[in-house]
């Protein structure tokens, strides 16, 4: 089983007082070469990375040595059926956690997260099984 990582996992990661518990589990499955990215979650963490400073850089490089899934059409297309779905039950998800769902249910991966409950609705909605990593299992 591989995993994607959203954004407010990898925050949690790189910050110095970042969650312990998430920035365990994270190294652990990078270690084991189980985590992948897509373009989305690239983007919004190099908005907030400074590469030309060291910890930047260190993060910038564990970043790019990460497999990117593509985000071809059906993927689109699956995002887009989520976001129905969960319309159809009074719900909202922003479009980027609608994307990182689609792409990780696509090739079988989980999504893991540090308190986003949109990915508990999207995975009640048929999205791809997710887990908050501030909870036990």
């Amino acid at each position: 089983m591989s995993v994607l990582v959203d954004t407010s996992a990898w925050v949690e990661f790189f910050h110095p007082r970042g969650v312990a518990v998430a920035k365990h589990i994270i190294a652990a499955a990078l270690e084991d070469g189980l985590v992948v990215t897509v373009p989305p979650v690239l983007t919004e963490l190099l908005t907030g990375l400074e590469p030309g400073h060291a910890a930047g850089a260190r993060a910038v490089a564990y970043l790019h040595a990460l497999r990117i899934l593509d985000l071809p059409w059906d993927v689109c297309l699956r995002a887009g059926a989520l976001g129905r779905r969960l319309a159809r039950r009074g719900q909202r998800a922003p479009t980027v956690d609608l994307m990182i769902a689609a792409a990780a249910a696509s090739g079988g991966h989980d999504v893991w997260h540090v308190g986003d409950g949109h990915f508990a609705a999207i995975e009640a909605a048929g999205g791809p099984r997710q887990r908050d990593l501030t909870k036990t299992v």
